[in-house]
């Protein structure tokens, strides 16, 4: 005799996936032990999942992202410093391109890199 899904011997309900009345209590345990290893096993899954996005973001990050963020930020000191620098030797009438206005941008330099060593050996850096 061959046993069929719709026959009294399975012991779960297909349809509602709940026991059925004439299961006895370690059956029981033994299917909620077994949903709880379907549920475990799949959320191990999604944890292995997240880990790799999480060190593939990690490496992306340190091998790009940062250096070319400090690559920008430079930049734009250069940007700041040049155009701080332009618009204080006009504003005491040096017009950009002259001499004078290239002499002025480079004392402005000097200026700033002795502030900055001063900085520096006061905080005891160097």
């Amino acid at each position: 005799m061959m046993i069929r899904h719709h026959d009294t011997a399975h012991s779960r309900d297909r349809r509602w996936h709940r026991p059925l009345i004439g299961l006895s209590p370690w059956k029981a345990s033994a299917n909620a032990l077994a949903s709880l290893a379907w549920i475990y096993d799949w959320g191990n899954r999604a944890a292995w999942a997240a880990a790799a996005v999480t060190a593939l973001l990690f490496f992306y990050a340190v091998g790009y992202a940062i250096p070319n963020a400090r690559f920008t930020a430079a930049q734009q000191e250069r940007d700041v410093i040049e155009h701080e620098s332009r618009a204080f030797c006009e504003k005491h009438g040096m017009a950009f391109g002259s001499r004078e206005h290239t002499l002025c941008a480079v004392g402005l330099t000097d200026i700033r890199a002795n502030e900055r060593q001063r900085t520096l050996a006061d905080s005891g850096i160097f």
